[in-house]
């Protein structure tokens, strides 16, 4: 590989380059998309307008970077700050951002919408509401959370998964199951996988449940998320 005259370069100089390129292209496209996640004036953008916009603005930056790398690494080059070469690099922001987008398309993808009729919620004491948060397995029962409390329903986890299977959740341990509405994010807590709920908890995610809970779309957490006690 070798556009913008780096095929005159040494293989380590080369390698150095392209790094530096793609690497700085990787981090200035992620901080402009989660820029863009936070700004107010995208809220009612559609996700993969927003990230497209996001890109072509960081297109700009990538430019410029690029051209000062160039000057530090191969100064003898003399690269004319042409059309051509933004389009050039156009072409490299291109490929970062199609990578980018294939990694969190399916975190684009919002839950789907809670049932009208589900079997489980019809054993909920009226006092929890219906908007579930989290289920838990201790011993015999399972530890129903949802956005007004929580309570003990005397059944195994097994069966609570069964009724619940046209509601939108996923199962991330053998002792827990989590609702897609209430799924904040990820983080590793010394190695291990957790997944955040919109209450401030966190639940274990085993190894085998690991890569759909990745492909999760995380929900944004608003002051009207209530915390369970």
């Amino acid at each position: 590989m070798g556009p913008f005259e780096t095929y005159t370069m040494d293989l380590a100089t080369r390698a150095l380059y392209w790094t530096l390129c793609i690497g700085a292209g990787w981090v200035i496209s992620v901080t402009f998309i989660l820029t863009s996640e936070r700004l107010p004036v995208f809220a009612n953008w559609q996700s993969i307008l927003r990230i497209v916009f996001a890109i072509a603005m960081a297109a700009i930056p990538i430019f410029l970077l690029v051209v000062q790398i160039d000057k530090i690494i191969n100064p003898n080059s003399d690269i004319p700050l042409s059309p051509t070469m933004f389009m050039n690099v156009g072409v490299m922001v291109i490929l970062i951002s199609s990578v980018i987008i294939m990694r969190i398309k399916p975190r684009m993808i919002k839950p789907a919408p809670v049932p009208d009729r589900c079997t489980f919620l019809d054993r909920l004491p009226p006092t929890l509401g219906s908007a579930l948060i989290s289920i838990s397995s201790f011993d015999h029962y399972i530890e129903v959370t949802t956005a007004k409390g929580k309570d003990l329903i005397y059944m195994r986890l097994s069966d609570a998964l069964e009724e619940l299977a046209n509601y939108p959740g996923q199962q991330v341990h053998r002792s827990h199951w989590m609702s897609a509405h209430a799924f904040s994010g990820t983080s590793r807590v010394k190695g291990r996988l957790m997944a955040h709920l919109v209450d401030g908890r966190e639940l274990p995610v085993s190894r085998s449940f690991g890569p759909q809970v990745r492909r999760m779309a995380p929900v944004q957490i608003t002051p009207k998320a209530v915390k369970a006690d």
